[in-house]
């Protein structure tokens, strides 16, 4: 039986946020070019895998393409410590605001203080951005405190309060807000989680990320972020945070980011009872793909060997993946800790529950993504001594969905993408006592107003500047909206297994042209 819960409908706010917010109001600045990695493919189909501690292997076969000099590249190599202390020692060197500044300043960690957040989500609802120095300064500290945390984190959830779980923000920033008057801002008597995806698709994601980020050094042993799969390059650059960056402040402070985002753990285990993470469950081993597959429930890869917490742990978890890493991640079973880490990153970041037992490949990706069944779910949570598993990464028509009778889903962006009609969700986690069951809460709430902007409104400024990142990525986009590039999430609202006949000539259809765009005779 899932845990205990309770379905709260919470009354939204129907108060139109002001209108101050537009495409204006974002500091501009030159690129740093001591900041910016230059030579080597630039397109996001290019991006090298990247690991710390361990040499640089090129993954560009056929797409080594001679960048040109004068075209920015998304830093690829890690930051050394001397690196980090250079962008630093430039960062403070910066100009300070105008005159007219009436925001927060910020000084250290220490200078974040709940008067410090208020002023900073007063400006931001007012179109102001935080100084450049400022973002860059708060996104170097973060990245120190994001060094310290193990792939695997421990939350406990504190005697006679709770904890908050929240699920995909993506960038929707006053329905953030909104979140925040129902759910409380995270303190040390308020623990929160952020379970990834706070970027991307929607136009406020730097308002979005700079304030959890403010949350997290204000209160870095209360406040806890895990990675999704729109904290990573290729998501970044194809989905609209690249280029909100960009217009909002530069590309350098857009490498900070991605080594925040890199620096991510990848899971939390609260009270040694709930797993936490943002995808799915370790996928099938060996990394079989079956040619032919379909997405009937009965048509199933067989669970075989089950990665537990431990190996987990022991995820090196500072790694970029290219698209050419997904179906490259198939074959044997490995003792190469680097492609089991890679193939590991993957199902946590990337894949979601079905019906069926076993495994079947996810709507997501062409190859090397899968979907779970409650059986792997079941064996893992039997394995692990564990609770429940919470995840995010699909929309739920009511913001949660219990897809598996002990996994459950959070999606926090209502109304995604102004046309999903999805309710938002976040869940509230409390013990009665140690080593009881913990209890879960969920919170539903609707959509509010927010200023007329579209969502990806910013992805034009890399269209239009940096066309060499996105050109190989360039696709058809069909009619009904199919996500091309394999990140939709809007599947989530009606598990493969349950599709029409109708919804299922629409996938194959869109699987018409390969993934350079180029039609399939």
């Amino acid at each position: 039986q899932p845990p205990r819960m309770h379905a709260t409908g919470a009354a939204s706010s129907t108060a139109a946020p002001a209108t101050g917010v537009a495409a204006a109001g974002a500091a501009r600045g030159s690129v740093a070019p001591s900041l910016l990695a230059c030579g080597g493919v630039a397109a996001a189909a290019g991006i090298a895998a990247t690991r710390r501690r361990q040499p640089q292997r090129s993954q560009r076969g056929s797409v080594a393409v001679k960048a040109e000099e004068d075209l920015w590249q998304p830093r690829l190599e890690d930051w050394t410590a001397g690196e980090l202390k250079a962008a630093r020692d430039r960062a403070a060197s910066m100009q300070g605001p105008a005159a007219e500044y009436r925001g927060p300043r910020y000084e250290g960690p220490s200078s974040v203080t709940a008067e410090f957040i208020n002023s900073l989500i007063s400006i931001q609802e007012q179109g102001v951005l935080m100084p450049k120095r400022d973002a860059y300064l708060m996104v170097l500290d973060v990245i120190s405190s994001l060094r310290k945390e193990s792939t695997v984190g421990d939350v406990s959830i504190p005697q006679g309060k709770h904890l908050t779980i929240v699920g995909d923000l993506h960038g929707q920033y006053w329905d953030f807000m909104n979140l925040l008057k129902l759910a409380g801002r995270p303190s040390s008597d308020a623990p929160f989680v952020f379970n990834g995806d706070f970027v991307d698709r929607g136009s406020w994601s730097v308002e979005v990320i700079m304030t959890i980020f403010a949350f997290k050094l204000k209160d870095p042993a209360h406040v806890f972020l895990n990675r999704g799969n729109h904290e990573m390059l290729e998501t970044n650059i194809l989905y609209g945070f690249c280029g909100e960056v960009g217009s909002k402040y530069d590309m350098g402070l857009f490498d900070l980011f991605s080594e925040a985002f890199r620096n991510l753990p990848l899971c939390h285990l609260v009270d040694k009872k709930i797993l936490v993470l943002h995808g799915g469950l370790p996928g099938p081993d060996p990394r079989i793909w079956m040619p032919g597959q379909t997405h009937d429930p009965t048509d199933a890869i067989p669970m075989m060997r089950l990665a537990d917490l431990d190996e987990i742990r022991k995820v090196d978890r500072y790694i970029e993946v290219t698209p050419d890493t997904y179906p490259s991640s198939i074959g044997p079973s490995s003792d190469e800790k680097d492609v089991n880490d890679k193939r590991t990153l993957i199902d946590i970041l990337w894949s979601d529950p079905r019906g069926g037992d076993g495994y079947g490949p996810s709507y997501r990706k062409g190859k090397g993504v899968y979907m779970f069944g409650p059986d792997v779910t079941k064996a893992f949570i039997t394995k692990n001594n564990l609770q429940c598993i919470i995840r995010s990464h699909e929309v739920k028509a009511s913001g949660y969905r219990w897809d598996h009778p002990q996994l459950l889903t959070v999606f926090s962006a209502p109304n995604y993408l102004d046309t999903g009609n999805n309710k938002g969700a976040f869940l509230k986690l409390t013990q009665l006592s140690a080593g009881s069951d913990i209890d879960i809460e969920t919170v539903c709430y609707d959509a509010v107003p927010h200023p007329d902007l579209p969502p990806m409104h910013w992805q034009e400024h890399v269209m239009t500047n940096y066309p060499h990142l996105t050109q190989i990525m360039k696709k058809k986009v069909g009619s009904l909206g199919f996500d091309e590039f394999g990140d939709s999430d809007f599947e989530g609202l009606m598990n493969f297994d349950e599709w029409e006949p109708a919804e299922a000539d629409a996938f194959q259809e869109a699987f018409k042209f390969d993934r350079y765009g180029r039609e399939i005779s």
